[in-house]
């Protein structure tokens, strides 16, 4: 029987559409900090001790805020057990969800069709993004029930990967039913 010891995954969310107005957002909010405590500054007669006070704010706020707009996506994957996590900043690691991967509906390629399409009818109500950007090559989907803890009830969720040939390969020996390989897979 082939055994895998386990496999990881990472990818860095690329720097494009909401992520770059979140960035930009950002910078507004910190630009227009500064400028209402300066004028705050102003009107109070406080404008010495604020000048010392503001760069500290500000770097306090910049280390608490910006993390969240430098995620990465890590997946791994380690006796059949499928974990999704988010890194924030590279300092601080969430974990989204943990599956069986013998419990996966379907493991498909999105640039097939015929499989978005089976995708898309499975109306998934939870979806859970874990590419550098949806137009990466190699995205593939899988299709799974998630528990959900607070009703106790089980959601129909999808899951957007990058597959790599060793992910289809451990994917297709815990679910070789439900995995569909691509011809270009790397």
């Amino acid at each position: 029987m082939h055994q895998f010891s386990g496999y990881e995954f990472a990818v860095s969310q690329r720097k494009e559409g909401k992520w770059i107005a979140a960035r930009i957002g950002l910078i507004m909010i910190y630009a227009i900090y500064v400028l209402t405590v300066l004028l705050l500054g102003l009107k109070l007669r406080l404008i010495v001790p604020l000048l010392a006070f503001i760069p500290l704010t500000v770097w306090l706020l910049i280390f608490i805020t910006w993390r969240y707009v430098q995620v990465d996506y890590e997946y791994s994957i380690v006796s059949g057990t499928l974990t999704f996590t988010k890194i924030y900043g590279n300092r601080q690691r969430k974990r989204v969800f943990e599956m069986q991967l013998k419990d996966a509906v379907r493991i498909a390629p999105l640039a097939s069709e015929q499989e978005a399409a089976r995708g898309a009818a499975y109306a998934p109500e939870r979806e859970f993004i874990g590419v550098s950007s949806m137009s990466a090559p190699d995205i593939y989907f899988m299709l799974f029930e998630l528990d959900d803890r607070r009703n106790r009830e089980k959601r129909r969720a999808i899951f957007y990967f990058e597959a790599t040939a060793k992910a289809l390969a451990i994917c297709r020996f815990y679910n070789p039913s439900g995995t569909v390989m691509s011809d270009v897979s790397r």
